[in-house]
């Protein structure tokens, strides 16, 4: 479950990466981290290229599955499909099984329909105009990189914003439906001082508390995400059509 749960957010990465380029509001601390994380990422990127062959597609009006009463069609399969390949490369896992990397592209699908199915039914959206509007801020901040990302993903713009608009509504559920994962100075520097006896060359607290802080939050967001999907998944009428 841990495994194919993380697929999910590796899946919304691109837009995280996407966003994070030229954005004028992180500090320079933070920026130069974003831009350390893009180079790494296109390194690994560039180690080698990930085909995708036509037997890999599906046609892009085939329904793929069925999650209670909605339809996933080929169209967004395919685009899930090959960015998890692709990422998957990245980060040094084995891409040749197109079997396993079926079946964990329904996985992601499933659980970002479960997902974005909750949201609705607790009055949880965004706005077609904020999707927009954050659209237009990240492709105006650098379009050469943009246009870039989505060819390197196999993305159209049209199908970007939609995963956009999922990580948009994803971190306002996140928000207002799985309460308590923000993380206290004190449970900060508790873990600090743990990884500190494992590490004995480690910066001040002060210097890497924020950063560890977000890393803590983020593994807080995951724990109640995996718990809250599988309990959505067991109640859920799933049909996988391919």
């Amino acid at each position: 479950m841990m495994k194919k749960f993380i697929m999910l957010f590796l899946a919304v990465s691109i837009a995280v990466v996407l966003g994070a380029c030229g954005d004028d509001s992180a500090s320079g601390d933070k920026q130069a981290d974003k831009q350390s994380e893009q180079s790494e990422q296109s390194k690994q990127s560039n180690k080698q290229n990930v085909e995708i062959t036509d037997k890999e597609k599906v046609k892009n009006d085939k329904v793929v599955l069925k999650v209670n009463d909605n339809k996933v069609n080929g169209k967004e399969y395919n685009a899930m499909y090959a960015q998890t390949k692709i990422l998957m490369n990245q980060y040094g896992k084995d891409v040749s099984n197109t079997k396993k990397l079926k079946q964990q592209t329904l996985d992601i699908l499933i659980q970002q329909e479960l997902l974005k199915q909750d949201a609705k039914k607790n009055g949880i959206n965004v706005s077609d105009e904020k999707v927009q509007k954050k659209f237009d801020k990240t492709k105006a901040q650098n379009k050469k990189q943009f246009a870039k990302i989505l060819d390197r993903y196999h993305l159209t713009e049209d199908v970007y914003k939609q995963q956009l608009a999922f990580e948009l509504t994803l971190q306002k559920y996140i928000d207002q439906e799985l309460p308590d994962t923000k993380v206290t100075d004190k449970e900060a520097k508790e873990q600090y001082k743990k990884i500190k006896k494992q590490q004995k060359k480690m910066p001040k607290f002060d210097k890497i508390k924020d950063r560890l802080k977000q890393q803590m939050q983020s593994q807080k967001e995951n724990q109640k995400l995996q718990a809250k999907v599988k309990s959505l998944k067991d109640k859920a009428d799933i049909k996988e059509m391919i």
